[in-house]
Formats: C-alpha cells, structure tokens, sequence
C-alpha cells in the first residue's frame, strides 16, 4: 500500500492528466479510499468485540459520497444533529446503525425518530429530555453521563468538566438510577473529550459508567423488570496517530479497557471514533497565487486556508505536512509562512515553515486534512468549496465525489 504521502503526489498528477484539476481549479480536495478502509480495519481489530457497532462521527467528514461508502463497509454513523439523521439515511445507514446524539433535539425530531426511524440510537443529553419521549418508544434509549475527569483535552474539546453542557454529571447517580428505573433505558453513552492527552482518563470514565450500569442492572432486577442496560457507548476522543507495524495507540486503548472493564465484552459496545478515523485519510492541494518576501520571510498565498483549516487557523497547527511539487522541490529551503486566502489576519496555515522556496504559479500539497476540515467549511467570505476527489490508489482510480461549488452566491 502507497503512504499517504505517495499516493498524494502521485494523485495531483493522475487528477492534472486525466482532467479532474482544471483551469478553474485553484484548490482540490482529496480522500483516500485506501487509508480510510486500513483505519477501520484497525479500529474492527483492536477492539475485536462480538457485538460492537463502530457509529463513525459524520460531523468530522460529512461528504454523503464518503459516508456512503464508510456505511457499504458494515460500519455506522453518529449524528449529533437531526440534519446528520438525514446525511446518514441518504448515504444508505439503517436507522439501528444510526447513533443520534443531539443536545438539542425538539419535540417534533423525537416524534420523527418515533415515526419513521425505528431503532434508531437514541442518547439524551440531560434527565430533562426523557420527559419527551413517548412511553413506548421505537427505539432504544440511552443517558449521556458526564464523567467529570480531565482528560488532558484542550479546553475548547474538554466536555467532562463539571460546567459541561454535556451529558448528565456522574455525581447525580442517585437521580440517574431512579430515570432508569422510572423510564425505558436500555444504554448508557459517555464522552470524555476530543483530543485527548491522557487516554487512561476515558478508561477511568469508562468504568465508572460501567459501574452505574451494573447497579442500575441489580436495581432493575430487584424490581422486577425485565429491561437491562444491556449496551455502552463509549464515544471516540483519541487522538490521530499515523499508523505502522509498531503496537498502536488505538490497540493500547482497547487493551487497557480489557483490563480495567472485561465486563464491557459482555454488553453491546457503540464507539464513535471520528477524528482518529478520518485525519490521515485526506489531502488537499493548492496553487500558490502569490509569494513575497518580507524580511527573512517568505509569505506563500494559498487557495485554502481558516476557511478550510478552521481548527489549524483559530486554535493551532494540527500535524498538516507541507510539500512543494515540481520543481519548487529542488529550491533553496527557506523559513515560510503559509498565509490563506480569506480577508482575516489569523489566516495563517502555519508560520515560520522551513520549506524549498515557493514561487507564483508552484503547486503545494497539504498532508493530514481528512477530518474537521471539509467539515468545518467557513463562509468568512463566501469563498468557493473546492471540487472533492475519491482516490483509489490501489486501483489508480480517480472519480469526481463533488464538483467545486458555491451555495453563497
């Protein structure tokens, strides 16, 4: 299997001959069918669970194209918005493989889920919520628990903290033990956070809620109900790693849970790994519109910047890998600073790069943009979304997901 790093260059110059980049084209987007398929392949293999549904996150690549295919592999989609419900019907997922996790559902989407998406995964987010659902609902029903430990997340990610508008505290558990007994529970969801520093947090929160649901299980059972909490989600935050033969962080995780809760391979597991999954599935390729010098700098004006990179430009740098293509390759390597296209002086991809020294007209590639990027598209202004391109390095296939488009003007 080609890296990410050859089947990109290998793509800018398969997509220019076979005439997917255009005149038009100042900026392509690409996706990796060949590396999105080896890390889920390594997600299904790390946890090797007999009853697991992997619900990928659709808000960090919600391209219905990709999400059609990720759902043609047996796997599932989260939905943290009733829109998501809609993007995970259309990319064919069955509602039972659908995860719904919206802190803000109204009355009218419960009654859809109700209607018309049996078996849909349906999480609230507070205790407040069960009140809103029907007495028999047609779908299982899950309590988000706020496990309220610090997970080394970046505090714009971190929602386990005790002012979270996540998920109902873990220190509530009398309150949350009488909900599951009064109401139709059968899960329970926890998140500790997105980006996570210190992984043997989450497996604390983990089995703490898997706590909870075995006193709810001995509770239910002393009063008479047949109904159990029978599944845990566990949602995703792990960090992107570039995977290699050496042992993974993915595989390190999912062994630390068999050892601090075995009990987990006796329920149905849900995880909802986004991030992770899709990060080092996409590139991204520009024309360098301009580039001046200014003192020891080089300044490279780019096609694509916060508006695509939102997270890169307003939080920081995120692992992208830059590289000139041609002959810029072989020039001087100079400090760089990569500056985007929007009228917004944070616009900035990276700074103080050292990089062969860019010229006008010289194409550069950017490694590592599969996830939060397409996603995240910026109308700070109203710029043009890129045409996306779905290659099979394996096949050396290229197709046309969706063409550039404008839906502001």
């Amino acid at each position: 299997m080609k890296t990410l790093r050859e089947e990109a260059i290998w793509a800018v110059e398969a997509a220019r001959h076979e005439g997917w980049i255009g005149e038009g084209d100042t900026a392509v987007l690409f996706h990796s069918w060949a590396q999105q398929k080896r890390y889920l392949d390594h997600l299904t293999a790390a946890f090797s669970h007999p009853r697991v549904l992997h619900a990928v996150a659709i808000k960090t690549q919600p391209h219905v194209e990709i999400l059609r295919r990720v759902v043609g592999w047996g796997y599932g989609l989260e939905a943290a918005s009733m829109e998501e419900v809609h993007l995970a019907r259309k990319a064919g997922c069955p509602p039972e493989r659908i995860v719904f996790d919206s802190p803000v559902k109204t009355r009218r989407e419960i009654e859809q889920c109700q209607e018309d998406l049996h078996g849909i995964r349906f999480n609230v987010n507070t205790l407040e919520e069960l009140n809103r659902l029907p007495s028999k609902p047609h779908f299982p029903v899950g309590i988000r628990i706020n496990p309220m430990v610090e997970t080394g997340a970046p505090s714009v990610y971190h929602v386990s903290h005790d002012e979270s508008k996540f998920g109902v505290p873990i220190a509530q558990k009398s309150a949350i033990l009488e909900a599951i007994l009064a109401f139709p529970v059968t899960q329970l969801h926890v998140h500790s956070g997105s980006s996570m520093a210190r992984t043997e947090s989450a497996v604390t929160a983990i089995r703490s809620v898997l706590d909870l649901a075995e006193e709810a299980n001995g509770l239910l059972a002393n009063a008479g109900l047949e109904r159990r909490i029978d599944t845990l989600d566990i949602g995703g935050g792990l960090m992107p790693e570039i995977l290699t033969d050496s042992p993974s962080a993915m595989m390190a995780y999912a062994q630390a849970l068999r050892r601090t809760c075995p009990e987990l391979w006796s329920y149905q597991l849900i995880t909802e790994f986004g991030q992770w999954s899709y990060f080092y599935t996409g590139y991204a390729y520009s024309d360098v519109e301009y580039a001046v010098q200014r003192g020891a700098t080089r300044v490279a004006y780019v096609h694509v910047g916060a508006d695509f990179l939102l997270r890169d430009a307003y939080v920081k740098p995120r692992g992208m890998e830059f590289i000139p293509l041609g002959d810029a390759a072989d020039r001087p390597i100079v400090r760089t600073d990569i500056a985007g296209p929007l009228c917004f002086a944070g616009d900035y991809l990276q700074k103080a790069l050292l990089l062969p020294q860019l010229e006008e007209g010289d194409g550069l590639l950017m490694l590592n943009t599969g996830s939060n990027a397409y996603a995240l598209w910026s109308r700070h202004c109203s710029r043009t979304i890129p045409a996306v391109l779905g290659v099979d390095s394996e096949a050396l296939e290229i197709r046309r997901l969706s063409p550039r488009t404008n839906p502001f003007v």
